[in-house]
């Protein structure tokens, strides 16, 4: 892992393909996956291990948000999950807090993450190296019982987990973050995000193919791009204005 004082700095989408050329991507693709905050102070830790809550402890919570969910989401689906592992994974991709961090095989993608939001904190590209995807015998369990992280992809595969190449870790430890259990043979390094280069960069993405309507391949994903996109002008451009400028257009 990286200290303080080695931490990369990306101001460009170029300064984080050149970070991971020299370092990542010499291992096959998929041992290193990636997660992006918009806020570096964002600790590791999966949703329901965040959430408040009345239970008599944070594994009732989960439990009886999960077995909530199973009961009532029947209505919804006209096929069901195989096992508790798609359930889990049907329940976080629609919001409900599980056990769950979602990551990507795609750094752009955890690059748009970090830059997506937060106008007034620095943001950070997580990498997480995990060479090896859980194995069947764990996968034959429950994602309840796991005793060490566990990285799976999920075989019910929606629009947006294909669009972001995304896939999960189950968290053994609600309340602990990742990067305090991982793994043996797993771990992290961490790439801030200044804050002031945040809105340059997501700009490159947009350019790039990587913004709102690409990563949220529906109708609210198509609207949220195209209220961005007329809020903003090219910061290559001699007459930028920015964000908030009166010369901004669609013509980005």
């Amino acid at each position: 892992m990286l200290s303080a004082s080695t931490m990369v700095t990306i101001d460009s989408v170029g300064a984080l393909s050149s970070y991971l050329s020299r370092t990542h991507f010499a291992k096959e693709r998929g041992r290193w996956i990636f997660r992006g905050h918009s806020d570096r102070s964002f600790r590791l830790l999966p949703s329901v291990g965040r959430a408040v809550h009345t239970a008599e402890s944070r594994e009732k919570y989960e439990k009886s948000l999960f077995n909530i969910f199973k009961r009532e989401a029947h209505t919804f689906l006209t096929a069901l999950p195989a096992d508790e592992w798609e359930w889990l994974s049907l329940a976080q991709h629609h919001g409900l807090p599980t056990r769950l961090l979602d990551w990507t095989y795609n750094p752009l993608v955890s690059l748009y993450f970090a830059v997506r939001s937060g106008a007034s904190a620095d943001g950070e590209v997580i990498g997480l190296y995990a060479p090896r995807q859980a194995p069947e015998s764990v996968r034959k369990g429950s994602p309840f019982d796991v005793e060490r992280p566990a990285k799976f992809y999920p075989n019910i595969v929606s629009p947006r987990i294909r669009a972001q190449e995304g896939l999960f870790v189950a968290c053994a430890k609600l309340e602990v973050p990742l990067d305090e259990s991982l793994h043996e043979g797993w771990k992290i390094e961490r790439a801030m995000v200044p804050v002031q280069h945040k809105a340059r960069i997501r700009y490159e993405l947009f350019r790039l193919g990587v913004h709102q309507s690409s990563l949220f391949p529906d109708l609210d994903g198509l609207a949220a791009r195209i209220s961005w996109q007329h809020l903003v002008s090219s910061p290559f451009s001699e007459t930028h204005v920015g964000v908030s400028g009166k010369a901004a257009s669609s013509g980005v």
